[in-house]
Parts: structure tokens; C-alpha cells; sequence
């Protein structure tokens, strides 16, 4: 039932405004009004040119390159009215890689206790691991949280501004 609230939340949300934050703060608005439904969320938006737009919502930060970004940390939705959402803006290069991932995945316990952690996650992230390995890492660690990683890359080569293009024509 929270997951069809959030997706209609979202797809309301996108057609009125596609800012990221606004999006966390009508998300928020919609789980708040519920009482004790809360959920992590980041909302990203990518233009053409290159720039990204993150706002996030008790999400672990991403990490671009394989660096794990310094972004502010928030509270999940649904906890309180009238968060300030953290965003940051940023521009992904051609060839450069944005890898985001759920909790479950650091939080992943093995019979003893021990957590997969950040260190694991980040030597896999140096010795280029595939999402599909880092996945796979934490389910066979003892993973039973929830699982999600992705890698966004952007391909391309770097589009000229029109200052420039004009530089080419003089």
C-alpha cells in the first residue's frame, strides 16, 4: 500500500512540478497526513546538458565515480510537515558514473553480526565491481533488507557552448 501511494504521489507530483525538492515536500505531505507511514527517497533530475538536481529524503548519498558525495542529511518522509530537504547540484561529465544503492545493502548482518559496511561497499567501488556483484555480495553476507543499487552513466561526448562555437567561427 506504500509503495502504489508513493508512485501515485510521485506521478501527481511530476506533472505539476518537477523540481526535486517540491516533489520530497509534496511526498512528505501525502505520508505525514497518514501518521506512521515513513519512507527514504531521492528524487533526481538529469538534464541534457548534463546537470543533475538531488534532493534527498534519509537516502544514503550516492556516489560518483566510485567517491562517496557529501550531501546533507534529512529525515525520511512522513515524520514531521514542513522539511527542508537538502539539494545539491552537480554536472556529470561524459563517462562519469553515478552509483545510488538502499540501506539494505551497508546494513546487511552476517550470522555473527558483523555489517557488510561502507568499507566493503568501497572497495568493491575501487576494484570496479558491477552493481550486479555488489548485489550479490550483500544477499549471500546476509542481506534481508530491502535491495536497490544503480549506476547512472552519462555517455556522450561533451556538447560546445555557444561562446564557444563563435570561437570556432571567428
Amino acid at each position: 500500500m506504500l509503495v502504489s501511494l508513493i508512485i501515485g504521489a510521485i506521478r501527481s507530483a511530476a506533472e505539476h512540478d518537477n523540481e526535486p525538492r517540491r516533489m520530497l515536500e509534496v511526498l512528505n505531505e501525502q505520508l505525514t497526513e497518514r501518521g506512521s507511514a515513513t519512507a527514504t527517497c531521492m528524487v533526481l533530475r538529469f538534464s541534457p546538458g548534463g546537470t543533475v538536481e538531488l534532493a534527498s529524503a534519509g537516502q544514503l548519498p550516492p556516489y560518483l565515480n566510485g567517491v562517496e558525495m557529501q550531501i546533507e542529511g534529512a529525515l525520511p518522509m512522513g515524520i514531521i510537515n514542513d522539511v527542508d530537504f537538502p539539494v545539491v547540484s552537480f554536472k556529470l561529465e561524459p563517462g562519469d558514473s553515478l552509483l545510488m544503492m538502499s540501506d539494505g545493502i551497508a546494513e546487511a548482518q552476517n550470522a555473527e553480526g558483523e555489517l557488510f559496511g561502507f568499507g566493503r561497499i568501497e572497495q568493491m567501488l575501487r576494484d570496479s565491481t558491477t552493481t550486479e556483484e555488489i548485489a550479490t555480495a550483500a544477499q549471500k553476507f546476509g542481506q534481508t533488507d530491502d535491495i536497490l543499487v544503480l549506476r547512472v552513466q552519462r555517455h556522450g561526448a561533451r556538447m560546445a557552448t555557444y561562446a564557444e562555437l563563435q570561437e570556432v567561427h571567428s
